[in-house]
């Protein structure tokens, strides 16, 4: 037996200054700096199986990283995903992998992340997870753009960190329908292969190339009435890589991602290795006295359990709040409550912390956000600047962890 070091073990502070990625600034002294790290509960459990799979990517160039990421707002928004997206990216040394999971929110009359761009015909409607008056067959994009029209199109393409155009050979498209509806790739758009998972609410194709956009039409007899829901779009490759796939609903809360039919079955299609939940300002949103601690975390395990059926090994990051203010009166202390839970949820399920809500600072600590324009007025969501520099945070820690298991001796056979 030998005991061998990894490539970054040798040289682990000069092979981490990777070129897309810099250190977080340290010029906010109401940043809890030194707090900026995952509180990982036996990694090898699942974080080392994790971490081997990042090093033979990284170091070797094989295999993929699929990564989750499921919140409310500030998921939809896109400013933490993308950057989170564009980090995770300079791991990986010019390995483009997948776009992954992708939802086109404007054909549901929402606001979107600016690297998806989206054209349509007919007319579309969308339908929320979190809407409590919207009853809908969601699937694991926790959101609808619904068409009655005979006639209708979407055409989706998004953009790389570098604001080129995304080019993939493989696409899922996530959808129910009702009546006689047929769902037809456009006439520029070669498909070698199509399997449909009508049952399981989806369809792919193998393209004969890698296309830059890709266009559908949905199509069904006048005479017949129905309806189409398109639920979002995978683009993949065959080149190894990092896959950043964002879950968002404004408003969305634990109970919302429960609604969703369809979720455990085209999850299963994602199979991530690692999901970041920040589930969890809208569950808090309520009079302390309201905020059921018992029933918040277990609608977590839930939503762990039904991950886990898509990949047993899955590593999972509970993000802790960050600190809110209720009805824009009083500092929210739900925030302590959920910080609990989210230990408790890292401990039983092997899992990993990021506390998001000590690292900004604590209770209160969003007015210090706001009045460096870290925050927004309503001391809830935070700004790009705001939600940049808490990816940055997240990805440091992480990466430092990474770090950590490459510098462990590694003993080999």
């Amino acid at each position: 037996m030998a005991i061998a070091l990894s490539g970054w073990a040798l040289a682990k502070h000069t092979a981490l200054k990777l070129p897309y990625f810099q250190t977080p600034s340290r010029d906010f002294s109401f940043i809890e700096y030194d707090l900026n790290e995952l509180d990982i509960y036996k990694p090898e459990e699942n974080f080392n199986h994790l971490f081997s799979k990042m090093e033979k990517l990284i170091f070797e160039g094989e295999g993929k990283i699929s990564i989750v990421h499921i919140g409310g707002s500030h998921v939809q928004g896109g400013f933490v995903t993308d950057r989170m997206r564009q980090n995770f990216s300079s791991l990986s040394y010019g390995l483009r992998g997948e776009r992954g999971l992708v939802f086109p929110y404007k054909l549901a009359g929402t606001n979107s992340p600016s690297s998806i761009k989206c054209k349509w015909t007919g007319t579309w409607s969308g339908c929320r997870n979190s809407v409590s008056s919207h009853q809908c067959d969601w699937g694991v994009s926790g959101i609808s753009a619904i068409t009655n029209d005979s006639v209708a199109s979407v055409e989706l393409y998004v953009q790389n960190p570098d604001s080129s155009l995304y080019a993939s050979n493989k696409i899922r498209l996530y959808y129910q329908s009702s009546g006689n509806y047929g769902v037809l790739l456009d006439s520029t758009i070669t498909a070698v292969k199509i399997d449909y998972h009508t049952d399981k609410g989806y369809i792919e194709y193998q393209l004969d190339r890698a296309y830059s956009s890709v266009k559908f039409h949905f199509k069904r007899p006048v005479s017949e009435a129905g309806y189409f829901s398109f639920q979002g779009v995978y683009f993949g490759n065959d080149e190894p890589g990092f896959i950043y796939n964002p879950i968002g609903v404004n408003g969305a809360g634990t109970y919302s991602y429960l609604r969703c039919g369809l979720f455990g079955e085209q999850m299963k299609t994602i199979k991530p290795d690692l999901v970041l939940f920040a589930i969890g300002v809208n569950d808090a949103n309520v009079p302390e006295s309201d905020f059921n601690a018992s029933l918040f975390e277990a609608r977590y395990d839930s939503l762990v359990n039904i991950i886990k059926q898509s990949n047993p090994k899955v590593s999972f990051i509970f993000v802790t709040n960050n600190d809110t203010y209720y009805n824009r009166k009083y500092p929210n202390r739900n925030a302590l409550k959920v910080q609990e839970v989210m230990q408790n949820l890292a401990e039983k399920h092997n899992g990993a912390v990021y506390d998001m809500f000590a690292i900004m600072g604590g209770l209160g600590s969003i007015d210090d956000w706001r009045d460096n324009n870290l925050a927004a007025k309503d001391r809830i969501h935070l700004t790009k600047r705001g939600y940049e520099l808490q990816a940055d945070l997240m990805f440091e820690a992480f990466r430092n962890s990474f770090g950590d298991y490459l510098s462990e001796p590694k003993i080999e056979n």
